[in-house]
């Protein structure tokens, strides 16, 4: 456990090694081009397309992750210095409690009391935007219910499932996948589409990834057992272009997600992804700085097949809505 434990953490480590970012020297940043848009509004288009979904879409209604885990840090006095690490911090919570899950339920309970819900109708909502698209399946690593409102509101009847990587207990992981045992499970439509919450939903707090040991154990659960997610889950994840809205590149979400669900298919048989990015910005912000981190970025996804637009969610969604309404 503990070489999968500093296997993961490595992951970040590459993203934030300053030598390497040295080491690109003065190369232009490379934009989201003409032909990486027509390619991604095609393959939407074409519904050859998963949109995978991370908390950046709900930052406005629902706090992050730092200021999250500097409350915790706070509130059970983390002795550490990454006060921002929401994963690090709630597992020196869960020891100090002695019951990740009770962590978990307060977590949930102190984030979701009063979180209030996105507006469907405004036309940049990334949620509202993603809805319109039409497609048959959307992954997410959000706890909230976002995704799934946004397709009620658009006049679809979205189903809901979890992924069950924290139990081995047959029949709750029967219970999790009953829906894929039907029609509209393992061959959902753009009327009748999957939700597919990989990381959890807040009204089953066991099932989130939160806790560092939590990110081990579902990259181990699913390296292990491929099967726990449904082939039509499966299926969405290695045979379409992957729509990453919402994350950082080095956060851990991100990381355990490309490390454990893609890098392990054959490049050849996938398509080109594409990741919505905030620019990265340096300590002391410092531009000359800031440029290099997306240099390094850009040339180290650009081999993993993974296009970086260097836009906000709603900058995305703004832009691609205009293209898609163009169709």
């Amino acid at each position: 456990m503990s070489t999968i434990r500093e296997y993961v953490l490595l992951v970040g480590s590459v993203l934030a090694s300053d030598a390497a970012r040295e080491a690109l020297g003065g190369r232009m940043i490379r934009a989201f081009d003409e032909g990486e848009w027509e390619r991604t509004v095609y393959l939407i288009r074409e519904r050859e397309c998963t949109p995978f979904i991370g908390a950046g879409t709900s930052s406005e209604l629902v706090r992050t992750g730092d200021d999250l885990a500097a409350d915790l840090a706070r509130k059970y006095g983390y002795p550490f210095d990454e006060v921002h690490d929401l994963a690090r911090v709630t597992q020196f919570a869960a020891v100090r409690e002695g019951s990740p899950l009770y962590v978990k339920k307060r977590f949930t309970d102190d984030v979701f009391a009063s979180v209030g819900h996105p507006d469907f109708r405004e036309a940049n909502e990334p949620h509202a935007l993603l809805a319109d698209l039409r497609l048959p399946v959307y992954v997410t690593t959000n706890y909230d219910d976002f995704m799934y409102e946004a397709l009620v509101d658009k006049g679809r009847a979205p189903q809901r499932a979890i992924c069950p990587w924290y139990t081995t207990d047959p029949a709750e992981v029967a219970d999790a996948t009953r829906l894929f045992e039907d029609p509209a499970g393992f061959n959902p439509d753009i009327s009748r589409p999957i939700v597919y919450h990989l990381h959890g939903h807040h009204g089953t707090p066991e099932s989130l990834v939160l806790t560092e040991d939590d990110y081990i154990d579902f990259l181990v659960r699913i390296s292990a057992d491929p099967k726990l997610l449904p082939a039509v889950i499966r299926k969405s994840l290695r045979g379409r272009m992957l729509l990453f809205i919402g994350y950082s590149l080095a956060d851990w979400t991100f990381r355990v997600i490309f490390r454990s669900l893609l890098s392990a298919w054959p490049p050849g048989s996938r398509h080109q992804h594409v990741s919505v990015q905030l620019p990265p910005t340096a300590d002391g912000g410092a531009g000359d700085k800031s440029q290099r981190i997306q240099e390094y970025l850009d040339q180290y996804f650009e081999r993993e097949r993974i296009s970086i637009c260097w836009k906000t969610a709603r900058e995305f969604s703004a832009e691609l809505r205009q293209r898609w309404e163009k169709l």
